[in-house]
């Protein structure tokens, strides 16, 4: 009988410990590297960035400014991981890269991880690089995040004589909303803050009509036709490269290739002039 009590007593103790094992096995995943998330849907955990835009605005203004600004052009980063770490090798192999367009759709379903994946990978690139809002940015709780990671969803800067001004137009996301900000783009584009000259920037372009609000298209396309020294409206969205005038009014409209398609558009701005090159990787 004392032999099967101190088995039973063996068994137990094996019990407890093999229960604290799993626990503090457990405590270990949800605290590492955040491969656990309590939720999908989730918009911060203690790893996330925060103010990415501002922080690579400090690093773009450390640079000496010369009388090109060369700046790399994309969009759409989406799911396509391995395509990004591609991108980076390339961009980083480039010479006088002064800064990085992401035109939007930064992910695919507006899920914090899907952001963490895409800055884990970016981050990388020597350039710095800022973000633009997408539709698929703006989807679950992707709006939130998209604001505590990068920042307003609405900004501007001044770089090399030119002020870029970038801003939210998916107006088909948030139907009776303010998308895009007139008001605020009016002012923006009135002001040119000492610069030479303004590019303009969203994901969205107005000749898509639909998903950027039909109502706003002309009052937008106005504001930029009347803009001055206005030299590019850059967008995302449409999944391919286009240069065009699609309003027959001056305002010169290029648009970015997805990461699926292993490409983007390098820009180079001398003295007003807009050289480009379509680079591969």
């Amino acid at each position: 009988m004392k032999n099967k009590r101190n088995v039973l007593k063996l068994l137990h103790n094996a019990k407890q410990y093999l229960t604290t094992l799993a626990f503090l096995s457990l405590l270990a995943l949800l605290t590492s590297c955040d491969q656990f998330e309590f939720s999908p849907n989730q918009s911060f955990d203690h790893s996330s960035p925060s103010n990415l835009n501002a922080q690579n605005l400090a690093r773009l203004r450390q640079n000496a400014e010369d009388d090109t600004v060369t700046i790399v052009f994309a969009g759409d980063t989406q799911r396509w991981y391995d395509e990004q770490e591609r991108f980076v090798k390339k961009v980083n192999s480039l010479t006088n890269v002064d800064l990085v367009l992401l035109a939007g759709d930064i992910s695919d379903f507006g899920l914090l991880q899907e952001f963490k994946w895409v800055q884990k990978r970016l981050s990388a690139l020597r350039a710095p690089y800022f973000g633009i809002i997408g539709n698929h940015d703006m989807v679950a709780n992707g709006r939130q995040i998209f604001r505590q990671m990068f920042g307003p969803l609405n900004y501007s800067f001044v770089y090399g004589g030119i002020k870029f001004i970038a801003h939210n137009t998916n107006g088909l996301e948030a139907p009776g909303e303010n998308i895009p900000d007139l008001g605020w783009l009016s002012r923006e584009l009135r002001n040119m803050e000492g610069a030479s000259y303004m590019v303009t920037v969203s994901h969205v372009p107005p000749f898509n009509a639909l998903e950027f609000g039909p109502a706003a298209v002309k009052p937008y396309t106005d504001l930029l036709r009347n803009a001055p020294n206005l030299l590019l409206s850059l967008h995302g969205h449409v999944h391919l490269h286009q240069d065009f005038y699609p309003f027959g009014d001056r305002v010169h409209y290029i648009t970015s290739f997805s990461f699926k398609q292993s490409a983007f558009v390098l820009l180079q701005i001398v003295d007003g002039k807009v050289l480009k090159s379509i680079i591969n990787y």
